[in-house]
């Protein structure tokens, strides 16, 4: 949730970037950026979704989802470098790969550890408040956009995304048999040694 809204902020001005502030940028490179993106994500969450049902546990669906939490993050920071449309499209494939790893995953885990007897209202819930946390930041991602500049946007973006990929990560502490990418896995199997100790 906290991903989705962060990303709030940038959507309802990203064209406006995009055409102020890319050299020979156009509507349909606007268009051809999103649907990069899209298309980057429709692709590669199938493979995603394939490759983590293979294993049993959630240790396939929580690794995708950090690293793909910690890839999106990084989105932002990317727009602040881009120069051109081609690096504007780079950067979209990094998204899309981004959100093909993290929001399978993460609604699999959800669906997984939800209260089957109220699943309906458990949904309606997150739903409810993720669309209430979007709804705002689209509302002071515009007033940061032209009252400041796009890139104090996106450095907040990125902080408030990394702080998302930080509540995935302390997911682990119940997932400690979990192998994981993150140097996070030390701390959690030296603190499994000490509590057998």
């Amino acid at each position: 949730m906290f991903i989705l809204s962060s990303f709030a902020l940038i959507s309802p001005i990203f064209a406006v970037f995009i055409l102020n502030n890319i050299g020979q940028a156009t509507v349909a490179s606007v268009g051809m950026a999103v649907t990069i993106q899209l298309f980057t994500k429709a692709i590669f969450q199938i493979i995603v979704g394939k490759w983590a049902d293979e294993e049993k546990g959630n240790c396939r669906e929580l690794n995708a989802m950090i690293v793909g939490a910690t890839l999106i993050s990084l989105v932002p920071i990317g727009y602040i470098f881009c120069r051109s449309v081609i690096d504007v499209y780079v950067i979209q494939v990094l998204y899309g790969l981004g959100q093909a790893l993290a929001y399978p995953t993460w609604r699999v885990l959800f669906n997984r550890y939800l209260n089957q007897d109220k699943a309906g209202y458990e949904f309606g819930v997150y739903d409810t408040m993720t669309s209430f946390g979007m709804a705002s930041a689209a509302a002071i991602g515009a007033y940061f956009a032209q009252n400041y500049s796009f890139n104090v946007l996106f450095v907040i973006v990125s902080i408030m995304s990394f702080i998302g990929s930080l509540f995935l990560i302390s997911i682990f502490k119940q997932e400690t048999s979990c192998p994981v990418f993150l140097p996070v896995s030390i701390k959690l199997k030296f603190n499994k040694q000490t509590t057998v100790k």
